[in-house]
């Protein structure tokens, strides 16, 4: 009897190993995920509301901008922003891309101009990356 119960337990352990791919916290926080509150008008920044996608502008030809971090903290993105605002002079739009807040800034109509400003920045040690506007 015995026999049967450990037969039956290794096979579901290994069938347990095979399609394991979640951790231990994922198992923890299954159908129990955090989920912000949605924050009142009042309380959002003044400066630019975060928008919760890229859009060209039809008025400009840019097709690439800057990514400079994406933070999950809506706090810490928003300290960030200000520090690049103020090190780099390039206004820095705040995008919500769930779960995170990315932080791009500037407007290029070639990869190579943008491609220019990211190493002008590495000078400076600001990390940003070149991304394509859909």
């Amino acid at each position: 009897m015995y026999s049967n119960k450990i037969k039956f337990a290794a096979i579901l352990l290994a069938f347990v190993m095979a399609g394991a791919n979640t951790t231990d916290l994922d198992t923890l926080l299954q159908g129990k995920e955090y989920k912000l509150p949605a924050l009142k008008a009042s309380m959002r920044a003044k400066e630019e509301p975060v928008s919760t996608s890229e859009t060209k502008s039809k008025s400009s030809n840019s097709e690439f901008t800057l990514q400079f971090d994406a933070l999950a903290d809506f706090d810490a993105a928003q300290n960030r922003r200000a520090d690049l605002q103020r090190r780099t002079g390039i206004g820095i739009r705040l995008i919500f891309d769930s779960p995170f807040y990315k932080l791009r800034g500037g407007s290029f109509s070639t990869k190579d101009e943008a491609d220019d400003q990211v190493r002008a920045l590495q000078e400076y040690n600001i990390q940003a990356f070149v991304i394509k506007i859909k």
